[in-house]
Parts: structure tokens; sequence; C-alpha cells
């Protein structure tokens, strides 16, 4: 009995990481502040997976392992549940939808957060009672292999924000952004270029790093918490909010001029003449025009071959010596650069997964690699990128 509770917990753990890889991965998940949760939710899972691989392989089976298991695989069920639900929104595409549901995000957030205090009661459970006892001469290379994985992807998970390849955009930006002007009207500086150039991460991360201080619009947000039921009524508030403040607002992958005008109309005061700023992330040229002039778009490029390959080294924790001393390992990453086409984001991605691997393994990486990636780095190339992140064992 107790071994079919520990095979079934570890096939539900499955669904469960695979779930939160996704929400991870979402956009979603870091304007609600629950990404770096959802991160600790899946290398715990994955950790657990690992334990009960390690207690099928040894026949180390008992009654507490059996209570363990149980637990394991209802919390599993929770997250599904959970995180089913959050996807919902993030498949959401109407802006005043999502404005409308702040609410419900909130809601969603606060499960997030009670499931990884849960994990991390069910994980310290484990080590608590020693329920599961691995002897190293039992425990074979694949499960010691898999263990190490979730440790060191944990350990290689650096701020991409402070990774090579933004610096000099983050500098032309700022310089674009001319920050030291202090009157006049608002003014709209557009970041476009194509999917997994790091649009987002130069915007949120660096420039909100660099250039924020005061009150957080996130603030003012948790003051509606439960009081907004439609996007009228949070437009009226943000713009009663801003209309006497400096501020900078970054309106993050805009798709349509249309959601662009009804946002401008309606929330930006036109009184406000303190010298604010707007940055609009987009992969549309013609609407990065239509919502500023033409000297105020910057156009983010792919990295430089250098830079690219200092970014996959630095993520994959190698360095450039490894590629002086070995022929066929500098192959490979040379391989692995062109392959993601300089992209940011798809070398952030598989050198997150190298890091965990050894490099005679690499060349098994770049096979799997999607091929029209580096000749049309579309969209879902892209997810599939992202999807293999998570899923190369």
């Amino acid at each position: 009995m107790a071994e079919m509770v520990v095979s079934m917990a570890r096939s539900m753990l499955g669904g469960a990481i695979s779930k939160a890889a996704s929400a991870a991965a979402a956009e979603l998940s870091l304007v609600m502040g629950v990404q770096k949760d959802i991160w600790f939710i899946k290398d715990e899972l994955k950790t657990m997976q690992a334990f009960l691989g390690g207690a099928e392989a040894t026949k180390n089976r008992d009654m507490l392992l059996k209570v363990w298991a149980e637990q394991v695989r209802d919390l599993s069920y929770n997250i599904e549940d959970c995180l089913d639900e959050f996807m919902v929104h993030v498949r959401s595409q109407s802006l005043r939808k999502r404005l409308m549901k702040l609410k419900d995000r909130r809601r969603i957030a606060i499960q997030i957060r009670n499931l990884k205090t849960r994990v991390e009661e069910v994980s310290s459970r484990n080590a608590r009672y020693n329920l599961i006892k691995i002897e190293a001469s039992m425990t074979s290379d694949k499960e010691v292999s898999c263990i190490e994985d979730v440790r060191n992807h944990s350990a290689s998970n650096t701020d991409e924000a402070e990774l090579v390849g933004f610096r000099k955009p983050r500098e032309e930006l700022i310089k674009l952004m001319d920050v030291n002007t202090r009157d006049g009207d608002a003014k709209v500086i557009c970041v476009v270029g194509m999917g997994g150039l790091g649009k987002t991460t130069l915007a949120r991360k660096n420039l909100r790093k660099q250039l924020l201080g005061g009150d957080s619009l996130k603030n003012l947000l948790k003051e509606l918490e439960g009081k907004v039921v439609q996007a009228k009524d949070l437009a009226e508030y943000l713009n009663k909010e801003i209309k006497d403040k400096r501020y900078l607002i970054i309106l993050d992958d805009l798709w349509t001029i249309d959601i662009w005008r009804w946002i401008k109309d309606i929330v930006f005061p036109n009184s406000n003449k303190k010298g604010s700023r707007i940055i609009v992330t987009t992969r549309d040229v013609g609407l990065a025009k239509e919502c500023t002039i033409e000297s105020l778009v910057y156009h983010l490029k792919t990295l430089e071959v250098v830079e690219a390959t200092n970014l996959l080294l630095k993520k994959s924790r190698k360095i450039y010596e490894d590629m002086d001393k070995d022929e066929n390992f500098k192959s490979i990453v040379e391989k692995l650069v062109k392959k993601c086409g300089c992209l940011p984001l798809a070398i952030l991605a598989i050198g997150g997964i190298l890091a965990t691997k050894k490099i005679v393994e690499w060349e098994h990486v770049y096979n799997q690699l999607p091929s029209e990636l580096e000749s049309n780095p579309s969209l879902e190339a892209m997810k599939m990128m992202v999807t293999l992140s998570f899923s190369v064992n």
C-alpha cells in the first residue's frame, strides 16, 4: 500500500512541477509579485520528487513515509488547482478585464504564498523525521544527478538584470529619457524589438532600480484591493493620485494602439507639467511611432556575439578559459549562441539548463533546441525554448 501511495505522489508531482514552471514563466507572476514564490514551489517539488524516487529505488517504505507521501500528493492537487486558475488570468488578453480583476489577483497571490508555506512545512517534515534515508551505495547516479540539478538550478538563478548585455542599452535609454528635466509635459519613450530581446528586463528591472524612489504604484494599488470593480474607477483613482506628482510608468508589451489611446486619455492627467516619463515596450514599430515621436523610439537589438557568449558562460557558470582549454567545448558554445540567435531570453533559459549539466551533455541540449529559433525567433519558438528549460533531464 505504501508503495502505491509513494508512486502516485511522485506521479502527481510531475504535473504540478510542469504547471509551476509555466506559471513562473508568465509575466503576470512578476506583476503580482509571486514569481519567486512559484520558483521556490517548483524547486521544492522537484526535490520531493527526487527523494520519492530514491525511496522507491531503495525500498525504503514505512507508515511514516506513506503519510508524508499522501501529504505531498494532496499538496500537488492543491497546487495544480491554484495554478490552473492563475493561468486563466494569464491567458486573458483584455486589458480592461485584467484591470478589473485586482481582487482576484490578490486572492490568488495569497493562495500561492500559503501554498509556499505548506511546501516548506511538508519539506521540513521529511528532514525532521528523517523519513527517507538513501544510502550512498544504493543511490543511482541518476537520482544523485536529479537532486543536484535542483540545487544547481536554484544557485544559477542570478538576476539577469545584472548580467552582461544590458549596460549599454540601459545607459542609452536613460540618456534618451533625459531624467534630469523636471518640468514640462510627460515624455513617452518606446522600447521596440522582437520577443526575447529583454525589453521587459531592461524596462522593469534596470530602469526601475536606477530611477525609482518614493512611492511605488504597487503601494497605491494595495489601497484599492477589494474596492475596485470597474476599470473606470481604477483609471480615475490613478489619475487623481499622479496628477500632482512626477511619475515613471512602464506599460509593458503593448499590442494595440486602441489600448494605448484608452490608457493615455483616461489615466494620464494633461495638467501635469512635472517632467514625468512613460515607457512603453512593444514589438510593433508602427505602434511605437504612434505613441511618440521617432526620436524617442529606442530600437533594442540582439546581443553582439561576444556579449551573447559572455552571457551564456556567466549563466552556465563557465569561463573563457574553459573554451581555450577545450576545442569541443568552444565549438558547442559557439553553436549554442548561434542557435539562440543572440537573444538574451533564449540564452538565459538555456544557460540555466547548462549550469546543471556536464559539458559532455551540452550537445544533447543543443540538439533539442527548436530549429526555427535561429532563423525565425517567433513567439512559438521562444515558448518552446522556455518550456525546454524546465523539461530537459
